[in-house]
């Protein structure tokens, strides 16, 4: 049930939501829950923005990895489970991966090596340290061997 003081129907307030950025379908429906508009509203307001085009996860899930991998800051495996925080279905994150032509070795590599680089480490620090470090961000095993190996020998 809609509350009193919800003076927007769901639909005015999802677009609004939208114009200022894009989210995904279950991001908006969440944010739709919390201002307590009753679900079958949800339902059509989601479906007309569907049918509309203004929601479409499978474009923003590309458009959003993309970006990720564009920023170098994160493993593949931490931008996946970012998409997924995101609310997007295993499907469009596997098909934004498949129509994102990289090495997911050398890109992880790179940004193993980035983030050594940017570190501060006293004195090149303690090698397992720096291993521990990347795999807890979710790094391929060999692109971690190989970057701490350049890493330390340079």
């Amino acid at each position: 049930m809609k509350q009193q003081n919800n003076c927007k129907t769901a639909l005015v307030y999802a677009v609004d939501l939208l114009a200022i950025r894009p989210y995904s379908t279950q991001q908006l429906i969440t944010k739709l829950k919390r201002k307590e508009y009753s679900s079958e509203e949800i339902e059509a307001t989601i479906n007309r923005l569907i049918a509309r085009h203004y929601l479409d996860d499978t474009d923003l899930c590309q458009r959003q990895y993309q970006a990720y991998i564009n920023e170098q800051h994160r493993s593949l495996k931490a931008i996946k489970y970012k998409l997924i925080e995101k609310g997007f279905s295993q499907s469009d994150i596997q098909n934004a991966q498949e129509e994102t032509a990289i090495d997911e070795i050398d890109y992880e590599y790179t940004v193993c090596l980035r983030l050594l680089n940017s570190r501060y480490l006293p004195s090149k620090a303690d090698k397992l340290k720096c291993q521990g470090y990347l795999y807890r961000k979710g790094f391929n095993y060999s692109a971690i061997r190989l970057a701490i190996e350049d890493f330390f020998n340079n």
